[in-house]
């Protein structure tokens, strides 16, 4: 038997182990991918022994195919709690490494830290990347064919902390650091490209600097998986060079609201609006807004990564999540966005891009909400495929 018969043999064993364990009736409540693995090595005992646990782990390593590039991400998600978990939020981090045969290799960790008693918090981004990625062109006029492909490899150390004031707000500061080296571009047109045009021709070595005030309001009980809460974000950043030594500043803004429409079921609605700007100054082609790098890499569902850049950018997403079995293992969301990226040097939003799609959801571990997610999304002339362990936003 071929390894990928195997592999499928496997896939099935499992799951129809679990759909016969569905009707045992000792088995009631929410179900996942441990107790999938439970009921079928301990014929002795069909229920997963509960614990009481402040750390909890999720790992998930598989090939996929994003767009053109195909290759390997393995996902590793700790959540945890620094203090009694009835007054303190779960703390997460989160390391997902990518590899790709169009020679992308990216290493990100990303923290969300709650100390005791939610006095204070820690957000992260930290990442090295050795980064070929497809360029489009500047603003609204970009092409629909691929303009070039820029290499680069980039450092990078963000740090928030924040302070609890008063309830769910919470202010701080936050330390911005992006290093890109290596810079290179491989044109596919007649003429400059858009990065030729915008940098003046340079392909130096750039480190981008800056420091940024936040505020923060997060109601969210769970931020892996939200069935309730406000999130609104707001960072202001000020940036010490950039083209030609020139200083910039930028507005980083996110809010998202969940509803839900169940007490015993998953049934959420969520909404997310998003918008990012620089201005006062000519930050380096790579410190620009665009769809799919934002700080957690999550716009732009049916949109290649990078598709769309420019001074400024609109996106606006809304989703419905539910579940298919009664006990809550198979999921599945239903979600649209639409975004729209200024003309370069204004703040004219005049292009919007729609997208649509659908995902599903398999419960990965009941313990901190964490989904195995694939979402498919469609748009005009483009398309995306993502895989993770936790929500889309």
């Amino acid at each position: 038997m071929s390894g990928l018969k195997i592999k499928y043999f496997l896939v099935l064993f499992l799951i129809g182990s679990f759909c016969q364990a569905q009707n045992d009736s000792t088995d009631v409540g929410t179900r996942d991918i441990l107790d999938v693995i439970h009921r079928v090595f301990d014929k002795q005992d069909t229920i997963r022994p509960e614990r009481k646990r402040k750390l909890t782990f999720s790992l998930l390593p598989v090939p996929v195919g994003v767009n053109s590039s195909t290759g390997l991400v393995v996902s590793f998600l700790t959540t945890f709690y620094l203090g009694d978990p009835e007054t303190t939020r779960m703390s997460q981090i989160t390391f997902s490494p990518y590899f790709s045969f169009s020679k992308q290799f990216v290493f990100p960790i990303q923290s969300y830290i709650y100390s005791k008693d939610n006095k204070w918090s820690l957000i992260g981004d930290y990442r090295y990347m050795i980064y070929p990625q497809l360029t489009y062109g500047l603003g609204e006029h970009d092409s629909k064919e691929e303009m070039s492909t820029l290499d680069y490899q980039q450092w990078r150390f963000y740090q928030f902390i924040t302070r609890q004031i008063v309830g769910n707000y919470r202010l701080g500061v936050g330390f911005l650091l992006d290093n890109y080296k290596n810079i290179s571009e491989e044109s596919y047109i007649d003429g400059e490209t858009d990065y030729y045009k915008y940098m003046n021709g340079d392909y130096s070595n750039e480190t981008s600097f800056g420091f940024a005030f936040q505020g923060l309001y997060d109601s969210r009980e769970n931020i892996i998986n939200p069935e309730k809460g406000l999130y609104v974000e707001a960072d202001f950043r000020i940036n010490t060079s950039g083209v030609e030594g020139d200083k910039w500043q930028s507005l980083y803004f996110d809010a998202r609201k969940y509803h839900s429409f169940s007490k015993t079921k998953h049934r959420v609605w969520a909404s997310r609006a998003f918008f990012w700007s620089t201005f006062g100054g000519k930050p380096h082609y790579l410190d620009l807004p665009s769809i799919g790098w934002d700080r957690e890499g999550k716009t732009g569902r049916g949109f290649t990564k990078n598709r769309y850049r420019s001074n400024a950018l609109a996106y606006f997403e809304t989703e419905y999540r539910t579940d298919i079995s009664r006990n809550g293992f198979f999921g599945a969301v239903f979600f649209t966005n639409v975004s729209s990226v200024s003309r370069i040097d204004t703040y004219q939003f005049r292009k919007w891009n729609p997208a649509v799609g659908t995902g599903i959801r398999i419960k990965w571990n009941k313990r901190n909400g964490s989904n195995l997610a694939l979402d498919y999304g469609i748009s005009k002339n483009d398309w995306s495929l993502r895989l993770g362990l936790s929500e889309n936003f």
